[in-house]
C-alpha cells in the first residue's frame, strides 16, 4: 500500500476522531515472522467476531483496512455518523469507493490485543488476504521480518524514523522534504512527481523514456515512467534499483508513442529529462521503496523504542 493511498482519507478521518480513545497495552519485547520466498507476511488475528488473514504493510500506520467481506463476517459496524464517506481517487478500484470505520480491538496471533482504526471498503483492496495491517500497529517493541538466509557480504543499514510509533522516515533531497515508506507487496520503488523532481534536481536520476505499470491493489493499474539512477545514486543510505515516477495516462500514452518512432531514449538532452512538478502544487512528496531493493535483504527490523529500521542487506 502506497503510504495508505487507498485508505489514507478514511484512516485519516478514522485517527482523527478515534485516536483519543485508542487504549494503551503493554508492548511484548519481540516478535520474528518469517516471510515467504517472494511472498508477503502475513498474521492471523481476531476481530469481533472473526479470525481473519492480515497481510502486514511496513508502509502506513496505525490502521487495519479489510475487504468487507471480512468486515461483514466480523459484523463491524461504522462509527455512528461520521463514519461512513465516499472518496474518488485514481488508486481506489473503479475510481471510488465507500470506506467505512471504527475503532476496534484486535487480537493478533502472539502479541496482546490492541485498538484500532478498523476501514472497511466497497471495493476489494487485497486478493491475498482478508486485509491489511500497518506494522506499526502491533504491539511488539521489535519486529522483526526475516527474508531468507544471510548471503556473503550482506552489510546492516540503520535508517532513523522521526517517530517511534510511526514507520515513516524523512528525506531532504533537491529542496524537498520527502516521505519515504517501505512497502514489500510493490515490486518496483515508486515516487510522485514532486519526489522525482527533487531526485532529479539533486542528479540521482535521469528520465528513461519507458512506461510501466503499478498495481498497488486489486483492479488497479497506474502508469509510471521508468527513471534510471545514476551511479551510485542512494536513498536513505540505500541504493535506487527499479524507480519509477508516477505518470498520468495522457504521458504515458505520449512516452510510449514516442519509444515506438524512436525518439525517446535514457540519453535524452538535459532539458527533456526533467520531471515537472511544483514545490508549491500537487502532493506532498513521497517515495515507497519497494522490493527492488528490499528483496535483497535478509532482515528487515521495526524497531519502535529505537526509532529505526534495520536491514541486513547484500547490495
Amino acid at each position: 500500500m502506497s503510504r495508505g493511498a487507498l485508505a489514507g482519507p478514511a484512516v485519516a478521518a478514522a485517527t482523527f476522531w478515534l485516536a483519543s480513545a485508542v487504549a494503551a497495552a503493554p508492548a511484548v519485547p519481540a516478535l520474528t515472522l518469517t516471510v515467504p520466498q517472494g511472498g508477503q507476511p502475513h498474521l492471523p488475528l481476531h476481530i469481533k467476531r472473526a479470525d481473519i488473514d492480515a497481510r502486514l504493510a511496513l508502509s502506513f500506520d496505525q490502521a487495519l483496512v479489510l475487504n468487507s467481506e471480512p468486515a461483514g463476517r466480523a459484523g463491524l459496524k461504522a462509527f455512528p455518523l461520521i463514519g461512513k464517506r465516499s472518496f474518488k481517487n485514481a488508486m481506489i478500484p473503479g475510481g471510488s469507493a465507500t470506506f467505512r470505520f471504527n475503532l476496534y480491538g484486535i487480537e493478533p496471533r502472539g502479541l496482546p490485543k490492541v485498538q484500532v482504526p478498523a476501514v472497511w471498503v466497497d471495493k476489494p483492496i487485497a486478493s491475498d488476504a482478508d486485509g491489511i495491517l500497518s506494522v506499526s500497529a502491533l504491539k511488539a517493541d521489535r519486529l522483526t521480518f526475516v527474508m531468507g538466509p544471510t548471503a556473503p557480504g550482506s552489510r546492516t543499514y540503520s535508517l532513523t524514523r522521526p517517530d517511534r510509533g510511526s514507520v515513516k522516515m524523512r528525506a531532504e533531497i533537491g529542496g524537498e522534504t520527502i516521505d519515504v515508506s517501505f512497502e514489500l507487496n510493490s515490486p518496483d520503488t515508486i515516487m510522485n512527481a514532486r519526489a522525482a523532481a527533487a531526485l532529479t534536481a539533486a542528479g540521482l536520476v535521469k528520465r528513461a523514456g519507458r512506461v510501466g505499470q503499478w498495481q498497488p491493489f486489486p483492479g488497479v493499474a497506474l502508469p509510471f515512467e521508468r527513471l534510471a539512477p545514476v551511479q551510485g545514486a542512494t536513498l536513505v543510505g540505500l541504493p535506487l534499483v527499479r524507480p519509477a515516477v508516477r505518470i498520468g495516462e495522457a504521458e504515458a500514452r505520449r512516452i510510449d508513442a514516442a519509444a515506438r518512432a524512436g525518439t525517446s531514449t535514457a540519453e535524452d538532452d538535459d532539458d527533456t529529462i526533467t520531471v515537472t512538478a511544483s514545490k508549491r502544487k500537487g502532493r506532498d512528496p513521497w517515495i515507497l521503496i519497494g522490493r527492488d531493493v528490499l528483496g535483497q535483504c535478509s532482515r528487515i527490523v521495526f524497531d519502535r523504542p529505537g526509532k529505526v529500521w534495520v536491514l541486513d542487506c547484500a547490495f
